[in-house]
């Protein structure tokens, strides 16, 4: 009998000392204080067709004919058609038209071309007027 007082004591003292062990929990150190940056500003917006990023595209050859699109339902009677073109990225991929909203009322979309300089291709972007 005093050998089964003996095993359960020592086990109600291991298991005490694991409850204790597990429920002691250390306080990790603090940081160290940093001097607090200005907040940085905002990522900006991806540019929109009214938002005109100025860099000239030049290509070597001259675009393929436009394609005949044809125009869905607009979401409303305030969008403007922006008709497609054919944009340039080590060759010609055709970006289909779609309806936009205008930044400001009584505004027109002038369609972007591609103008002929020497021997190479410039594009002009379109932008609203």
């Amino acid at each position: 009998m005093k050998r089964t007082e003996i095993l359960l004591t020592l086990l109600a003292s291991m298991t005490l000392v694991f409850v204790v062990a597990c429920g002691v929990q250390e306080t990790p150190p603090a940081p160290p204080e940093r001097a607090l940056s200005p907040p940085s500003p905002p990522a900006a917006p991806p540019p929109t067709s009214s938002q005109v990023i100025v860099r000239e595209l030049v290509v070597p050859q001259p675009p393929p004919p436009l394609m005949q699109e044809t125009m869905s339902m607009p979401p409303s009677s305030t969008y403007v058609w922006v008709p497609g073109y054919w944009s340039w990225n080590n060759r010609w991929q055709w970006v289909a038209g779609h309806w936009e909203l205008p930044p400001q009322r009584m505004t027109t979309w002038v369609p972007g071309q591609w103008t002929q300089r020497g021997e190479n291709w410039v594009w002009l972007p379109g932008r609203w007027q």
